[in-house]
């Protein structure tokens, strides 16, 4: 059976994602959080996990690690993988960049694996202070080099410059996870995320006093603390929240998913990068209003599963209202979509497995 390390981050849907890499070998899930520093593995084989820690804090901080590119994070990266590689060579290890690539590479220099897939999943514009423009350009050189360096490159967008770098790039379709249709009346809008003012909450707040709607935020930002006052009557601020039952719980009683940015061009990093509010929602079976920013929002109104608005009131009013009278319907459809959707996700890794893992002894 051929082994399979995954070097990923949390949030994304990884264990989906294991789930089908499983089906084409043994898979070692390694994650670590960025922002908190969480570690988990996870053992996967034949879609069925066998094997799992609890996730634990670290003790490194998050600008520490940013200040050194990475660094921190790579090592530690290297420590949670050691136990899985170490008595017998991985042939394949598939890590986000940057930090969890760069342990990746150095772990092929050693004989310890074969293989690297870089995944490259965002891109930061190079705009801000001088001091940001010049260290998001020294990141988009390192993301450069370790693409050139990789066996191939899947990346979540066709839009991140960086895909350039090596020949071998490949546009990699997510895993949307699937988390149970909950029966029962669906009343309510939610929103996930980290919020900030490109995100355009005090315009659902309007809508949702207007219409007498309850509002439901799970996540946190000091920006959300400033504008806590303006929201309607009856909202909840759930906080921060990963626990997939307890999102499903209130996923269940929405009609809508908010993920509406006032930016919609190349100088929103959310241009470039993983749609992760969309795909929580469509993971819990819940209708999605948008802006056309991510790449994949083209498949929002594409497949009926939501609506893509322009981010003003008028046209966001319209949209809500539209799905708080239609939501059976786009519910429905968004199972059929993910079905047809992670279709594709599981032809693109049997075709990539066969050849990356092909001429493996």
């Amino acid at each position: 059976m051929k082994r399979i390390v995954m070097l990923q981050a949390l949030c994304n849907n990884e264990r989906g994602w294991a789930r089908v890499m499983s089906r084409f070998g043994r898979v070692a899930l390694v994650q670590l959080e960025g922002f908190k520093f969480t570690e988990h593995v996870e053992i996967w084989e034949n879609g069925q996990c066998v094997s799992s820690t609890l996730p634990r804090p670290s003790h490194f901080f998050k600008y520490f690690d940013e200040a050194l590119f990475g660094l921190p994070m790579s090592l530690n990266a290297l420590k949670r993988c050691w136990p899985v590689v170490k008595n017998k060579r991985t042939d394949l290890i598939i890590a986000s960049a940057n930090a969890m690539a760069l342990a990746a590479l150095f772990l092929r220099a050693i004989g310890k694996t074969q293989k690297v897939v870089c995944l490259v999943s965002d891109f930061f514009p190079p705009q801000g202070t001088l001091a940001v423009r010049i260290y998001r350009r020294l990141v988009a050189q390192y993301t450069t080099w370790l693409c050139k360096w990789s066996d191939e490159v899947w990346a979540v967008s066709p839009r991140i410059p960086t895909n350039k770098a090596n020949p071998c790039t490949f546009v990699v379709p997510l895993c949307i996870n699937d988390e149970g249709f909950v029966p029962g009346l669906r009343e309510e809008i939610i929103y996930i995320g980290i919020p900030t003012p490109d995100h355009a909450l005090e315009i659902l707040f309007d809508v949702c006093r207007k219409h007498g709607i309850r509002l439901n935020i799970i996540g946190e930002s000091a920006y959300l603390q400033t504008i806590r006052h303006l929201a309607p009557p009856g909202a909840v601020f759930h906080g921060m929240i990963s626990d997939p039952a307890r999102i499903k719980a209130v996923s269940a009683r929405c009609f809508c998913g908010y993920a509406v940015y006032r930016k919609t061009g190349p100088n929103n990093y959310s241009y470039f990068g993983i749609p992760t509010k969309m795909l929580n929602y469509i993971a819990n079976n819940t209708p999605v209003i948008t802006t056309d920013t991510a790449h994949f929002s083209q498949n929002i109104e594409k497949f009926g599963i939501g609506h893509v608005v322009e981010p003003q009131p008028e046209a966001i009013e319209k949209a809500v209202l539209d799905l708080q009278t239609r939501h059976a319907e786009f519910t429905a459809t968004i199972s059929r979509f993910r079905e047809t959707w992670n279709a594709s996700v599981e032809k693109f890794h049997r075709e990539r497995l066969e050849i990356l893992l092909n001429d493996m002894a």
